[in-house]
């Protein structure tokens, strides 16, 4: 299965990547944006696996190298709660969180807007660690890899329930499009 890339902030290792599948716009704006082939329409917090699982496989966006992804949260959570879980598993249990935490549309806003700055800043961490060759760098692109997963995953239900995506304002701030009847 071809390894899609984490959006950077910077280029991400080489171990990460492969042939970018998604051409033009970089960062966090591509995990915010959906094209063909589209993910199934996806509502509620039970339906969150199957779309995860479609994503994996299918999306050409989201962090999929899952013997990599798999590798590294063995080792972030090694001898830790966490640490019996799969990758796919620890994520699957974050978007259920947060998709059980936020259900209305002003608090998922508020939220995508935490998630993004959080990818932001596990991507600087991640590029400061890795530049000095540091230990740490397999827990930020942990956080990095997840934070993408979780925003993919979310920004997706969010389409799917407000009919628009979210969107990231000047500044990073998450901005949305909001549907009138007008």
């Amino acid at each position: 299965m071809p390894m899609s890339p984490v959006p950077p902030a910077v280029a991400p290792p080489a171990q990460m990547t492969a042939q970018p599948r998604a051409q033009g716009r970089v960062g966090v704006e591509l995990l915010l944006e959906f094209k063909a082939p589209l993910p199934p329409q996806t509502r509620s917090i039970e339906e969150a696996s199957p779309l995860f699982a479609w994503m994996l496989d299918q999306d050409p966006i989201i962090p999929n190298n899952l013997d990599r992804l798999q590798e590294i949260h063995a080792g972030v959570f090694r001898d830790r709660p966490a640490g019996h879980l799969t990758y796919e598993q620890h994520v699957l249990l974050q978007v259920a969180d947060d998709l059980a935490l936020h259900p209305t549309r002003d608090s998922m806003d508020l939220h995508l807007t935490a998630l993004v700055a959080g990818y932001r800043r596990a991507a600087e961490a991640y590029h400061v660690a890795a530049r000095r060759g540091e230990h740490e760098a397999d827990s930020a692109l942990w956080q990095m890899a997840s934070v993408a997963s979780r925003l993919r995953v979310e920004a997706w239900v969010y389409q799917t329930r407000h009919g628009v995506p979210p969107e990231i304002a000047e500044g990073g701030r998450l901005r949305t499009k909001r549907v009138t009847g007008d």
